[in-house]
């Protein structure tokens, strides 16, 4: 059966939204069906853009596989030491350097399965081999991961949660523990419209509900905001007051961490603000299965703007 194009929210669509609109009408819309081999060329070209990543998200991404798998085994009755989660990781950020720099083949074909560095796609000079900015680029991104490694088993705060029962444990990266083929994609209703929440993790602790996001970069304004309606999930979805919700944004690279406990006034603005967010999504929204929809709908930021830099749309925006 054919996947249905209909309006959703996230913390990551919103900050989009209001960052670019030509950015989001190429993520949501001209990209949907680019899947599809009969798709036009411009829906391909958009959804194979999308799919690439940048090297400061494969090395937050591959952190937080590792530090998944530790809790997977531990739902399995086993162990992660602290060195093999490590080599874990850089292992999959290797190999996913390796696969983006000579793989664009695959890239084209399977967007969603392979790794493809904007870096690379849009040869910048941070990848040139030629040089020593590649190898210097590289140390950068493992450097976060020895650093966030380092935290996670020495953080004493996350003591409890890194020896946390598997009974306790409520989600990993958004699905069951030790579910690694499958992720729920957790979601709420609000508005009579689905809003994605996709924890890191979800434990019980001293009677209240610990929801974890691990960060690998620094603090952004819009990471408060995401604790908030991961409060409001967990509310919800296993049944407890805000006050027996504890959200935990964690810098691992930074050994930060800033926990949060949302009052009911809190959460009622929380949520009032994600209705208002969508609100203006749906006046610009449109079924666009097989509507190209109007681009001019959605403008462009001004060139030069810090949003253009590392996007991935630069080819089909010619900047």
């Amino acid at each position: 059966m054919a996947l249905a194009h209909a309006l959703s929210w996230s913390v990551s669509r919103a900050g989009t939204f209001d960052a670019c609109r030509r950015r989001y009408y190429l993520d949501y819309y001209l990209g949907w069906n680019g899947w599809l081999r009969s798709a036009p060329e411009s829906r391909q070209l958009a959804w194979r853009l999308k799919k690439m990543t940048r090297m400061p998200m494969l090395a937050g991404d591959v952190l937080h596989q590792a530090i998944a798998e530790h809790f997977d085994r531990r739902a399995e009755g086993r162990e992660l030491p602290r060195e093999e989660l490590l080599a874990l990781a850089l292992k999959k950020l290797r190999a996913g350097y390796k696969e983006s720099r000579d793989g664009a083949g695959l890239w084209r074909d399977k967007p969603s399965q392979s790794v493809h560095l904007a870096e690379h796609h849009y040869e910048e000079s941070c990848v040139d081999e030629s040089t020593s900015a590649a190898g210097d680029y590289g140390k950068r991104f493992v450097g976060r991961l020895e650093a966030g490694a380092a935290c996670f088993f020495e953080e004493s705060r996350l003591a409890a949660v890194r020896e946390v029962a598997p009974g306790d444990l409520l989600c990993v990266e958004g699905r069951a523990p030790a579910r690694r083929d499958v992720r729920d994609l957790p979601t709420i209703e609000l508005a009579c419209t689905p809003v994605y929440a996709i924890p890191d993790l979800a434990l019980r602790l001293d009677g209240r509900v610990h929801v974890y996001d691990w960060k690998s970069g620094s603090p952004r304004p819009q990471d408060e905001f995401q604790l908030g309606v991961y409060a409001l999930y967990a509310a919800e979805t296993w049944g407890v007051a805000p006050e027996e919700v504890v959200c935990v944004d964690a810098y691992l690279t930074r050994g930060e961490l800033v926990e949060k406990v949302h009052t009911r006034e809190e959460l009622e603005a929380i949520q009032a603000r994600v209705e208002a967010s969508l609100a203006e999504m749906r006046d610009l929204h449109f079924a666009a299965d097989d509507d190209l929809g109007d681009e001019a709908a959605f403008p462009r930021v001004e060139e030069g703007s810090r949003e253009c830099e590392s996007c991935n749309y630069r080819q089909l925006c010619d900047r």
